[in-house]
């Protein structure tokens, strides 16, 4: 039998390895497609752990430091809402999130718990969009960039952040996104980059986490 699997594997080395990599992962439902959920969002095509509760669509190791980090005496805006939005309302104590697109709007308000307030704005560049955290008339400990206009979300964001807040930007991979990172570092912010694979994808994708010290996830 080894004899003829190293015949194989001579004879064709890359079907051999694509069938390893089918045994390995997607065949043995203890691999790291089923444990993080990939296989049941594939399935699904929504973002979702294994046992179908929602999580954001950032990149795996992110939504562990999120799990992990997350307290329920924070206060959250989100720019772009989604499943995300019930993943995080089921982990802070309240939290704002700002939507462009009205019809998507409505599903993810039929789901939300009531610690969540779902704001519709059309989107713009630089105008009332990014401005809507301005609105709220408070401060909060995190701040998730990742709907439209993300340079100047990032930007309006940072005046509005707790003593203790951060900021995500997710797919920060992106050359666009840079100059948001570069504005947010001239004012005294460091950066941490977290890279993997995220719910349905088949690249790495990458979250970046803005902060200071003191900050709430205390990094």
């Amino acid at each position: 039998m080894n004899a003829l699997r190293q015949l194989f594997k001579q004879l064709f080395p890359g079907a051999a390895l694509r069938y390893r990599a089918y045994k390995e992962l997607i065949r043995n439902e203890d691999s790291y497609l089923y444990e993080t959920g990939w296989m049941a969002s594939l399935a699904e095509f929504a973002p979702q752990r294994s046992d179908g509760q929602p999580i954001p669509w950032m990149n795996y190791p992110m939504i562990s430091l999120l799990e992990e980090r997350l307290a329920g005496d924070m206060s959250l805006f989100e720019f772009g809402s989604g499943f995300s939005t019930r993943f995080f309302a089921s982990r802070v104590k309240d939290v704002i999130s700002v939507e462009y697109d009205r019809a998507w709007l409505q599903m993810v308000q039929a789901t939300l718990p009531a610690n969540a307030e779902l704001i519709y704005q059309a989107q713009d560049a630089g105008g009332s969009y990014c401005r809507t955290i301005d609105n709220a008339g408070r401060t909060f400990d995190v701040v998730i960039v990742d709907g439209r206009d993300r340079v100047n979300c990032v930007k309006r964001a940072i005046p509005a952040l707790s003593s203790r807040g951060l900021i995500l930007l997710d797919d920060s991979q992106r050359e666009d996104y840079r100059e948001g990172i570069d504005y947010a570092m001239a004012k005294g912010f460091r950066v941490l980059h977290l890279q993997g694979l995220k719910a349905t994808g088949t690249e790495t994708d990458r979250s970046t986490l803005i902060y200071r010290d003191g900050n709430c996830f205390s990094i």
